[in-house]
């Protein structure tokens, strides 16, 4: 299934965030001890301290005093990994096009509204956030809210390469402007945030780059050609820019998740690919497609993923992909 990349309107209900608030405290006790926290602080302000990618603290997962750069963030996957980051000590520079049209795609996209309560959980958690709408198809839209990143909070330690889109039609169906606009975003758009950030990380000597991908970019499916082609690329950035940027202590990884519980797989036009005609349909389609005892996931457990490849547990792992896919990547051998 796409990997999902915006994010649920409904849940902005104060009921719905009460809950979210709940569910992610009790998550991410692991990440967000007060005690890791100092202890990365000390570390890092340590006299002639060893630069780690990121600083590793005493659990390896604290995020104290970093600064993570997170590209469709208003909803969805970016923002619960803002929340999970910010839960764990990081500022947060929380990017989006926020506006519902633009791209030839068969839902509505995030509006200004739900960044804007993106940045506002961080707050909550007491963590700096700066929310900045920005196209990642135009490469000087990102420089830009990079280099803002970097005069306004210090830096940034970590990129999470988020935002995507997808639509469906056969190869013999498909418009020029359907194909272009899920390469300009999803691989395109990939390369120009991995580019924004890739010069200050090596010369900073240390950073992490997740790419979020999706099962798709590990086999084939009908009426997904051009978001096939999107995601295998992507994994070939993961891997080629991994190549370059590790010997200057940057890593470079990717998260490939099956169905998530956000807009971008709940609608109309994924019910009818999954060959169905609404959620339910989709949920037992997926529970068929992954081996676990689920359909869709929350975009809190891809959140935790891509927590533990931004941390010091995992300072020696670049390069690669991890499956978040309930167990459909038993299906495949790459």
């Amino acid at each position: 299934m796409p990997d999902p990349t915006q994010h649920d309107d409904a849940r902005d209900s104060a009921e719905a965030v009460g809950a979210e608030q709940r569910n992610l405290i009790s998550r991410r006790q692991a990440l967000a001890g007060g005690a890791a926290a100092a202890a990365g602080a000390a570390l890092a302000a340590a006299p002639g301290a060893r630069a780690v990618s990121p600083a590793r603290a005493a659990d390896g997962r604290s995020f104290a005093g970093q600064v993570a750069l997170i590209t469709g963030a208003a909803r969805g996957i970016g923002r619960a990994t803002a929340v999970a980051l910010a839960d764990a000590g990081a500022d947060i520079v929380a990017l989006d096009i926020a506006r519902p049209r633009g791209v030839d795609v068969p839902y509505d996209l995030a509006s200004r509204e739900d960044l804007d309560r993106t940045a506002e959980l961080v707050r909550d958690r007491g963590r700096r956030v700066l929310a900045i709408q920005a196209d990642i198809r135009r490469f000087d839209q990102v420089r830009d809210a990079t280099a803002r990143a970097i005069r306004e909070l210090g830096g940034v330690d970590i990129l999470v390469a988020n935002a995507g889109v997808v639509s469906y039609n056969s190869l013999v169906d498909m418009t020029p402007q359907q194909w272009q606009d899920v390469i300009d975003v999803d691989l395109t758009g990939q390369f120009n945030s991995f580019k924004a950030v890739a010069g200050h990380m090596s010369d900073r000597q240390r950073g992490a780059i997740i790419a979020v991908v999706s099962t798709e970019g590990r086999h084939g499916a009908p009426q997904l050609c051009h978001y096939h082609a999107a995601k295998w690329g992507l994994i070939g950035l993961v891997k080629g820019a991994a190549t370059e940027l590790g010997p200057r202590n940057v890593r470079v990884l990717g998260v490939a998740p099956t169905g998530v519980r956000t807009p971008f797989v709940l609608n109309e036009a994924t019910y009818r690919w999954a060959g169905g005609d609404g959620p339910e349909d989709l949920e037992a389609a997926l529970r068929s497609y992954n081996t676990q005892p689920v359909g869709l996931i929350e975009p809190e457990d891809v959140a935790d993923s891509i927590a533990f490849l931004a941390s010091g547990d995992a300072r020696v792992i670049s390069g690669t992909v991890l499956d978040v896919s309930a167990g459909a990547s038993t299906r495949w051998t790459a």
